[in-house]
């Protein structure tokens, strides 16, 4: 189970705790794990839907060229998910992660085709600009008090105007046959693009910060109830910093994804990148109240977002008609992620009485 939630109620969520529960007990866990996955299971269910409307509507949907380009798309929407996730799950949000890209981008781009650096040290300096781009940003709202809306919103203007004058608009084509590989060649069949691996191998790590590691557990507590996790000894701005430093690394790795099958890229790169950073993490089950993140669910949401666009475009419905079902999608996710958290309020009252004994700590 891909899921990992904190709260600061009766030790529910809470890392390094095991309650003990009686047979009763045990009928409602399974009916809260049943209702922690409505997200994924409804994503399942709503992906198979528009793969049966949009496979007998739109001749080629379920081709492998169609298919191979969503998987391109969904790959990189995923990691977008994952890096807004970060910040959402500290009950924060980055509106600067196309801004980010943008940057990440401008430097790839030069550092390939105008300063002819190895592809290794070009992927290992852009990670360490979106993790220093991202940082800035979180030291500014930790010195200035404002929150991240205003900080992040003010960077994307500065980021994205500092991306075009380094670069003058410049175009840069990518030459290097194994970025192109990345992003234009297969993986078993020729249905699936090399970047499916990528969003599942960043997919998997960020599982596991969540739910093997303490920095993890105390995103989590943060993004839960910040001043309970302050009160019981977590240090909130590093914590914060660490999230914020994440968030611009996936951006980086989103970068190399999105570079590896255009080639041809320049300073305008990531101006699209917002909404479906948002819809991914929203409608994939991350709280916007923070304190919970849900990988399965980024990865299907993306994965579902992409498939109605690749659709909607395969049955000829104009481009300026295609914003509209994309805005919708985001008011639904967020009118879901609503009703999740009224439900379990709802729900919270019986899971303490059926809890038995007092919770066992485990080192």
């Amino acid at each position: 189970m891909l899921k990992t939630r904190a709260t600061d109620e009766a030790g529910e969520g809470r890392p390094g705790v095991t309650v003990t529960r009686s047979a009763g007990g045990m009928i409602e866990r399974v009916r809260e794990v049943a209702a922690t996955q409505t997200s994924a299971i409804g994503l399942v269910i709503l992906i198979t839907i528009t793969w049966t409307v949009f496979g007998v509507a739109g001749s080629g949907f379920l081709g492998s060229f169609n298919l191979y380009s969503i998987g391109q798309l969904a790959a990189r929407d995923a990691v977008l998910g994952m890096a807004q996730a970060m910040l959402i799950v500290v009950a924060r949000m980055n509106l600067a992660v196309g801004s980010i890209g943008a940057v990440c981008t401008s430097l790839l781009g030069y550092l390939l085709v105008s300063a002819g650096v190895p592809v290794w040290l070009a992927f290992l300096l852009v990670a360490l600009t979106g993790v220093l781009a991202s940082l800035l940003m979180g030291a500014a709202e930790l010195l200035t008090g404002l929150s991240s809306f205003i900080v992040t919103l003010a960077f994307l203007s500065a980021y994205a105007g500092g991306a075009l004058l380094f670069t003058s608009g410049h175009q840069y084509q990518i030459s290097s046959s194994i970025i192109s590989r990345l992003g234009n060649g297969t993986l078993l069949t020729s249905a699936i693009c090399p970047l499916v691996a990528v969003a599942v191998v960043c997919g998997v790590l960020c599982w596991l910060l969540y739910s093997r590691n303490s920095l993890g557990w105390k995103m989590l507590a943060v993004g839960a109830n910040e001043r309970a996790a302050r009160a019981s000894g977590v240090n909130v701005p590093r914590v914060v910093l660490a999230a914020y430093a994440l968030s611009g690394l996936l951006c980086a790795v989103a970068t190399v994804m999105n570079a590896s099958y255009e080639l041809n890229v320049n300073a305008g790169f990531g101006s699209d990148w917002l909404l479906p950073s948002f819809i991914a993490a929203v409608l994939g089950g991350v709280a916007l109240t923070g304190g919970e993140i849900s990988v399965t669910g980024i990865l299907l949401a993306a994965l579902f977002y992409d498939s109605l666009q690749s659709g909607l475009t395969i049955i000829n419905v104009p481009s300026y008609w295609i914003q509209l079902p994309e805005g919708l999608v985001l008011l639904v996710a967020v009118l879901l992620d609503r009703a999740r958290r009224a439900r379990r309020k709802s729900m919270r009252p019986r899971d303490v009485v059926a809890s038995a004994p007092a919770p066992v700590v485990v080192p």
